[in-house]
């Protein structure tokens, strides 16, 4: 039988042929092995999930090969990318998610001090080496730099009984002997 991931390609008449079989189940481990192969050379194409194409990179990025380790070539890349695309929010905010092991940031731009805050859970592992190497980069002068602002995630709720005095009046409809004009009951919400 011809497996399942060649069928959806294949006419129905060729379901049932034996030859097509043999050579399916024969070119099976030659087709995994160029899958792998292509998979391997796609990821090279991006400096992000470049392991032996990462020499091309550096050489686009700095003319020369960088002796470090896969993490901080690729850290360096990206920050050079960075100062190539400019001072604006997004490439802002992008450094923060980068610096980021948890990606809660929040990129504020305080106009008053004329810096850039990043606030993040005091729990994150924040990277502020690679942040500030990268915001000063492309930092232009009129901004004084970087900040940080790790903050508590803890919520505080508070839990009280709350009594409630509410009045009603009656309807006319309502009215008998002896009534007063209003109706008066208490409603506790929690």
């Amino acid at each position: 039988m011809i497996p399942e991931r060649y069928r959806r390609m294949l006419p129905p008449q060729w379901y049932e042929n034996g030859v097509a079989e043999y050579h399916f189940e024969g070119s099976a481990e030659a087709v995994d092995a160029f899958d792998l192969q292509r998979e391997d050379i796609l990821q090279q194409f991006s400096p992000w999930s470049a392991t032996w194409g990462l020499d091309v990179w550096d050489w686009i990025y700095f003319g020369r090969k960088q002796l470090l380790s896969i993490e901080e070539r690729r850290k360096n890349i990206q920050q050079k990318h960075w100062s190539y695309l400019g001072f604006t929010p997004s490439v802002l905010r992008a450094i923060g998610l980068s610096s980021s092991s948890f990606k809660h940031v929040q990129m504020v731009e305080d106009y008053g001090k004329k810096e850039i805050r990043y606030v993040y859970p005091i729990e994150d592992r924040f990277d502020t080496k690679n942040a500030v190497q990268a915001v000063e980069r492309i930092r232009p002068v009129h901004c004084n730099g970087v900040a940080f602002e790790p903050v508590v995630s803890e919520k505080i709720v508070l839990r009280d009984v709350l009594v409630v005095g509410i009045k009603e009046y009656h309807k006319v409809s309502e009215f008998r002997v002896g009534m007063t004009p209003i109706k008066r009951y208490e409603e506790v919400v929690k």
